[in-house]
């Protein structure tokens, strides 16, 4: 009977651990569709504009048409529409980050309680004289809990890193076509 309560509370562990893996394919799998369809759209929006674009190129009557064309907000208009569509993106890997660390958060303190059932189980089956045994046994366990919890706290860090350098990035790319808006155009001095 001992050995079958062992065996059970492992199994378990295994079990929990495979339904863990499930979720964590199931929501990348649909955070993969979602981004594939933030960029289809993207894309779409972008061969559109550039159809427009040319096709008013092509039908300019004269240089200065074509000129006054690039001149006007039509690059600027597409620059905001690039950042929108890294914001979307960010937001995105935003929100599959913090469902990831949830999902690893609750698989971690969910093993934790399962393996410490496992513990508890073996001691109290342990035969007679494994004490030092089990004691060495749950001494590794506590050390390997430590560095669960470094790891964790490490992976948080990392992702808060990542997410602060990609707001930086479109901050700092906003702030170039700001400061590219409010320059003066130069004009061409025409010599008489």
């Amino acid at each position: 009977m001992q050995q079958e309560q062992v065996s059970a509370k492992f199994a378990e562990i295994q079990s929990k651990g495979l339904e863990t893996a499930f979720s964590l394919s199931e929501a990348a799998l649909e955070n993969a569709q979602k981004l594939a369809e933030l960029n289809y759209d993207a894309s779409k929006n972008i061969l559109i504009d550039a159809q427009e674009s040319f096709q008013q190129v092509i039908t300019a009557k004269d240089p200065k048409d074509v000129s006054e064309f690039f001149k006007s907000d039509v690059l600027q208009e597409a620059s905001a529409k690039a950042i929108d569509h890294q914001k979307k993106i960010t937001k995105l890997l935003r929100d599959s980050n913090k469902e990831l660390v949830n999902v690893v958060d609750s698989s971690i303190e969910q093993a934790q309680t399962s393996v410490q059932d496992w513990i508890d189980t073996v001691s109290a089956n342990a035969p007679a004289g494994f004490d030092v045994y089990v004691s060495a046994f749950k001494t590794s366990y506590n050390a390997a809990l430590q560095g669960f919890e470094q790891f964790r706290e490490t992976t948080k860090e990392a992702i808060a890193t990542v997410e602060k350098s990609a707001d930086q990035a479109i901050d700092a790319v906003q702030g170039q076509f700001e400061q590219v808006k409010k320059a003066p155009r130069a004009r061409k001095v025409v010599a008489a």
